[in-house]
C-alpha cells in the first residue's frame, strides 16, 4: 500500500501542473478520437469522474495504486473545467461508468500528464490498447524520475519477494526478475523466474504470435531480466498471465531492485 503524503495536494498538485504544461508543450494528444466537451463535478475516492451531465466517467487503461497522488488535484484543478472527452466504448460498463480519455481544452493529454506526474500507472486494457506504446514511454520517464508512486520502494517488486507478491493477490502488480528457465506446453508457454512456487509468467500459444509479431521471442529470454504488469494469481503459486506483449519488456542490469529505467 502507498501512502506518499499526508497531504496530497501540498505534494501532487504542483507536479500534475508542471506535467500538464510539459504535454502541452509537445502537443501530447489523449487516447481516442474527441467525442464531446465534458466538465466534472465530483471525483470519487476511486477516481470516478461524474461528469454535469449525469455521466460518471473511468479513466481507461490506467491503474491507481495511491488514489490520494491524483484525488485532489483532479478534484481542485479540474473540476467545472470544460474538456475534451473521448468515449473508448459503445456502452457503459456493469457499473455504469463510461470508458473515457480526457484532455485539456489546448489538446494536451490529462491522462498523459497524470501518469507523467507519477499519479497513475498504465493498465492493460483492450480499449486503450492503441495508446499503450505511448503510455508506457511516459510512465518510463516518471519512473526514471522517481515521480510520485515510483519513489515507493514496493512500486515493483522483484520476483523472490514472496511476501510482497502474496499480499498484492488479484491486483495489478509490475515484478521483475531473471527468466531462469522457458518451459513450453501443448497450450501455454511459461517463464519461470524460481523454483517450485516460484513467481511465473503465463503466456497462452494462441497468443504467441502476437509476441513474436513485436520481436519478442518467448524462448529467448531464458537468462534474461525482465519486467512483467498484470493481475496477480496466488491460486497455483504466484503468476501472471499476459495477453499483451507490450506488458513485458527486458530490463538492464539486475532486476528487481526497486523502481528502473
Amino acid at each position: 500500500m502507498f501512502f506518499p503524503c499526508a497531504h496530497p495536494r501540498n505534494c501532487f498538485a504542483p507536479l500534475l501542473g508542471a506535467a500538464l504544461a510539459s504535454g502541452l508543450a509537445s502537443g501530447a494528444l489523449g487516447c481516442g478520437a474527441m467525442t464531446g466537451e465534458a466538465r466534472i463535478v465530483e471525483v470519487t475516492e476511486r477516481l470516478e469522474l461524474k461528469l454535469e451531465d449525469g455521466r460518471l466517467l473511468r479513466l481507461a487503461g490506467l491503474d491507481a495504486p495511491a488514489p490520494e497522488w491524483a484525488l485532489d488535484g483532479l478534484a481542485a484543478d479540474w473540476a467545472d473545467r470544460p474538456l475534451k472527452l473521448a468515449l473508448l466504448a459503445p456502452r457503459p460498463d456493469r457499473w455504469g461508468r463510461w470508458l473515457a480519455d480526457l484532455s485539456a481544452p489546448d489538446g494536451a493529454s490529462l491522462t498523459d500528464a497524470l501518469i507523467r506526474a507519477g499519479a497513475l500507472r498504465v493498465k492493460p486494457e483492450f480499449e486503450t490498447r492503441n495508446c499503450e506504446g505511448p503510455r508506457l514511454s511516459i510512465e518510463q520517464d516518471a519512473r526514471r524520475q522517481k515521480r510520485g508512486l515510483w519513489r515507493e520502494p514496493n512500486a515493483i517488486l522483484a520476483a523472490g519477494d514472496a511476501s510482497g507478491l502474496a499480499e498484492s493477490e488479484s491486483r495489478l502488480t509490475i515484478v521483475e526478475g531473471e527468466v531462469r528457465r522457458v518451459g513450453e506446453g501443448r497450450s501455454r508457454v511459461y517463464l519461470d523466474f524460481g523454483g517450485r512456487d516460484g513467481f511465473t509468467v503465463v503466456v497462452q500459444r494462441k497468443a504467441e504470435a502476437a509476441f513474436q509479431r513485436r520481436g519478442m521471442s518467448l524462448p529467448s529470454l531464458a537468462g534474461h531480466f525482465v519486467r512483467v504488469r498484470g493481475y496477480l494469481d496466488n491460486r497455483f503459486g504466484p503468476r501472471i498471465e499476459l495477453a499483451d506483449p507490450l506488458m513485458i519488456e527486458r530490463t538492464e542490469g539486475v532486476g528487481g531492485s526497486g523502481p528502473g529505467g
